[in-house]
């Protein structure tokens, strides 16, 4: 276990509390404080698809609960917008209903929101371009993700100025030309899951054998994380852990419920030492949203 001062910035929720649903400062600090625990210093919150009066109702809670923290929390660094500017194709388990383009008054209404640290979205998408540069322009850390583009779309999608992409092999085909790019750019780095469910150890060689010095790790965490097997909220759905999986009924993979320490221990099982990896939970990803703990 080491004692670093983790970093994740993609968590959806922990312990019960699923952000996009909170309903109080307090959920949000049992989140936090449970973070912490496991070794979290700082995060994102992330809210997945929703409509925009939810998606502004809970990040005013956040926000709220971000300006008066404990010690015994993890800090909360900011939002992260997972859609809905998102690929129907590739969408997981976002709601279809609930998918948009990125339209110029749509990321005007998302740029309101104070503490906005990152987008994921589509590139393919009618209006991405503009909506990448104007969201870059703003100071926000444009990611790729749920997303059918290959090469070309992705080429400038990076050129307008987006600079990662959301958990590398998932939400996009693998063995696309995206991820090809992703890895081939020195400029992008790359959030991936490593918790032995999202991605074979394969692909993780694959990619950190290329590119281990721009990785950031993420978990994706849900309100699932931290409780074990049963049934529980993700958005408006429902998700089951079963075997170390957090999927929906349909089956779909439906975020993560691992820990960062644990992904440092795959990473050394398969021989990259913690020297190299550390600063992928580390000094990484507050460099990419510009944030100090």
């Amino acid at each position: 276990m080491t004692t670093a001062k983790l970093i994740d910035i993609q968590v959806n929720g922990h312990s019960g509390v699923d952000f996009l649903n909170a309903n109080s400062h307090e959920d949000i600090r049992k989140a936090s404080r449970a973070l912490k625990q496991e070794g979290v210093a700082g995060y994102l919150a992330s809210l997945i698809t929703s409509d925009l009066n939810q998606l502004k109702r809970a990040a005013r809670l956040i926000n709220e609960a971000m300006s008066n923290q404990n010690e015994d929390e993890a800090k909360i660094l900011g939002l992260h917008f997972e859609g809905p500017c998102l690929s129907h194709e590739r969408r997981g388990v976002h709601t279809p209903e609930l998918l948009r383009n990125p339209d110029k008054t749509l990321i005007n209404e998302m740029l309101t929101i104070p503490n906005l640290k990152m987008i994921t979205l589509a590139p393919e998408l009618p209006g991405a371009i503009d909506a990448i540069k104007e969201l870059t322009k703003n100071g926000v850390v444009v990611s790729l993700g749920h997303t059918t583009a290959e090469r070309p779309e992705a080429e400038a999608a990076f050129n307008a100025g987006a600079k990662t992409v959301t958990h590398l092999y998932n939400g996009m085909r693998k063995d696309g030309g995206l991820v090809d790019l992703v890895l081939e750019r020195e400029d992008i780095q790359f959030q991936m899951i490593i918790d032995d469910v999202h991605v074979l150890r394969e692909l993780v060689k694959k990619a950190c054998d290329k590119a281990l010095h721009r990785l950031i790790i993420t978990t994706d965490s849900v309100a699932a994380a931290g409780l074990g097997s049963g049934k529980h909220r993700l958005g408006d759905m429902e998700i089951e852990i079963r075997d170390g999986r957090a999927e929906r009924t349909d089956g779909t993979l439906a975020g993560g419920i691992g820990k960062l320490s644990r992904s440092l221990e795959i990473l050394e099982e398969m021989g990259y030492s913690r020297e190299k990896t550390l600063s992928s939970v580390t000094s990484r990803p507050l460099e990419l949203i510009n944030a100090k703990l």
